[in-house]
């Protein structure tokens, strides 16, 4: 499954379409280093991803709130449960390494979980900020 952005991913939001095209992109490299099993390369993805996730997901839920997004907290569970996640795999990989397994879960998940995520609940986000607008 290739990991790429696509015009049906943009919610409407420039600074948010903007971090979620630099997700994708930086998926893009994940999928190259964990190939490789490279184990540097795959360590500073999980470290890229765990800050700019923290940072992106603070941002969405701030314009949530500003717009009063009723899904707000259903919303914030899944940005929780990305993260957890996310740290569960990066430790697993710390103690692990790059096994074939661990690198076929984590890309498969990250790519599946980001590609639902922001083409579902981001989008409905999306439309709910632009109705609040008009």
């Amino acid at each position: 499954m290739p990991v790429s952005w696509n015009r049906s991913l943009e919610i409407g939001v420039p600074e948010i379409d903007h971090q979620h095209r630099e997700l994708f992109a930086r998926l893009g490299g994940f999928d190259d280093a964990l190939a490789r099993g490279d184990r540097a390369d795959i360590a500073a993805t999980f470290a890229f991803l765990r800050d700019y996730a923290l940072v992106h997901f603070e941002r969405e839920e701030r314009l949530m709130r500003e717009a009063e997004y009723p899904r707000l907290e259903a919303h914030q569970a899944l940005h929780q449960g990305f993260v957890a996640r996310l740290q569960a795999l990066s430790r697993e990989h710390e103690l692990q390494g790059p096994s074939a397994l661990l690198r076929l879960r984590a890309r498969n998940w990250i790519v599946v979980w980001l590609t639902d995520h922001v083409g579902g609940e981001d989008v409905a986000l999306g439309r709910h900020l632009t109705s609040r607008a008009a």
